[in-house]
């Protein structure tokens, strides 16, 4: 390693420690140490004025600038000078420190195009804000590719207290024109722009704000204003967005009509309205589909071992009920002779072969090829949900989703169904055919009395 390298490898280790006697001391064994920086491997993107503002180190940033105050004006690789750095850590000391040296640099622009003061506004640098106006007030004015002032960085990145110092400084200065007119090349407000990204903080400030309610049904390059950026990006927040608004008296641009109000007296609707009732409602209903039933991807990585241990379960008793059907089945085949006894005495069986189900001996409403379909669906649904569950999809992937959740309530449906046929539906029989036996009793003892001295 050359001296000189090594030199620089010390000078960039002092600049990152901040030590000022480091700093004096290779200054004595070379004077031109800090105008070889440019050449040394260790400096080649940034100046050690860079490298000391960025660790924040005061007293090494001012001894410094006193060797040599031309490094305020360097810049690094990415277009930033040290006033970039400063007002991006928030570092106001140095800020000061550097502003002394020379106020130009305020209006320096990095490779985005962005000058020291929106980069503190967009990491809600409060005092490094107050610093650079005060140093340079014309740089609120200043704006980015877009037309977006430092007004806009704060609402975009949600740096509600910087809007507020922005804010103040504008009302002590008494331009307040300039907030107005602030629109980017969209003529989007700060207002449109909160409204969009659903920043209900920054809206409630605001709204609160007299010079902004006045001037709230400005429209931006496509005619809307506030309120129609919220119906035309409908959220979750929407609803409450929209409350605040028009209770503020902001009113969409179409025809200057107000906002959907139950308490507003209204003409007939015409062809137009008619329409635009049918939006809002297809709007409600998508704000409600939103917040009640939209799926949660998430769910699904939580639940897919239940869902398959689930469904494995019901193909299981699907498969064991087909193979082996509810009440067993016929181990002997049915005698004529058994329908020879009289009417009040006939328990014989139904008619049937060995093998045959029992279940499907009782009527209608326990009818075994019946049964076998319900099952044969659930057992379907059932295999159906555990290839859709092992066969990794993306959990945002709503079609396969909502094929999942079909189904699942397929499977339980059906089962259920099952159970009543079993269930419910043999008893049904059986009560119906409890219920023939007892006619057919009362007619046969009204036209033979004498049976009526037999038990039955």
């Amino acid at each position: 390693m050359s001296e000189s390298e090594d030199l620089g490898r010390k000078l960039y280790e002092a600049c990152v420690s901040g030590s000022v006697p480091t700093l004096d001391s290779l200054i004595e064994k070379d004077e031109l140490v800090l105008n070889r920086v440019n050449s040394l491997t260790c400096f080649f993107s940034e100046t050690p004025l860079h490298v000391a503002v960025l660790c924040g180190h005061l007293d090494f940033t001012k001894a410094l600038l006193t060797r040599k105050p031309e490094l305020v004006t360097e810049f690094d690789t990415r277009g930033c000078s040290p006033l970039h750095l400063a007002s991006t850590e928030g570092h106001v000391e140095i800020v000061r420190e550097l502003l002394r040296v020379d106020t130009n640099i305020c209006i320096a622009r990095d490779q985005e195009g962005r000058i020291p003061l929106h980069l503190a506004g967009m990491k809600g640098r409060v005092e490094v804000i107050r610093e650079l106006l005060q140093a340079k007030p014309e740089l609120i004015h200043e704006k980015l590719g877009k037309g977006e002032t430092v007004m806009h960085l704060c609402v975009k990145y949600y740096r509600l207290a910087a809007l507020e110092t922005l804010f103040q400084y504008l009302q002590s200065c008494n331009n307040m024109d300039f907030f107005l007119n602030s629109g980017d090349d969209d003529s989007n407000t700060i207002l449109h722009l909160a409204v969009g990204l659903k920043q209900m903080e920054t809206i409630k400030y605001l709204l609160g704000k007299q010079i902004i309610t006045d001037h709230a049904n400005v429209k931006n390059k496509n005619g809307y204003t506030a309120l129609d950026v919220l119906e035309h990006c409908p959220t979750r927040k929407t609803m409450e967005i929209r409350e605040l608004l028009v209770q503020a008296g902001v009113r969409r641009s179409i025809d200057g009509g107000p906002d959907l109000n139950p308490d507003d007296n209204r003409p007939p609707l015409h062809p137009q309205g008619r329409c635009k009732v049918l939006g809002e409602i297809m709007k409600f209903i998508s704000w409600f589909w939103e917040r009640y039933f939209d799926i949660d991807p998430t769910w699904l990585k939580q639940v897919r071992g239940h869902l398959i241990t689930a469904a494995t379960l019901t193909a299981t008793v699907a498969y064991q009920t087909l193979l082996s059907p509810p009440g067993g089945v016929w181990q002997n085949v049915s005698k004529d002779d058994q329908a020879s006894a009289p009417l009040p005495y006939n328990d014989r069986e139904p008619q049937h072969n060995a093998g045959d189900a029992i279940l499907d001996s009782y009527g209608p409403l326990s009818r075994e090829d019946i049964f076998v379909v319900i099952n044969t669906v659930v057992l379907l649904a059932s295999l159906i949900t555990i290839v859709l569950a092992l066969s990794g999809f993306p959990p945002n992937n709503k079609f396969l989703i909502w094929g999942l959740i079909f189904t699942m309530y397929t499977t339980i449906s059906f089962l259920g169904g099952a159970y009543f046929m079993y269930g419910y539906g043999t008893s049904l029989e059986t009560w119906l055919q409890d219920v023939e036996k007892e006619e057919e009793l009362i007619i046969l003892l009204t036209r033979n009395p004498a049976a009526g001295s037999l038990e039955y």
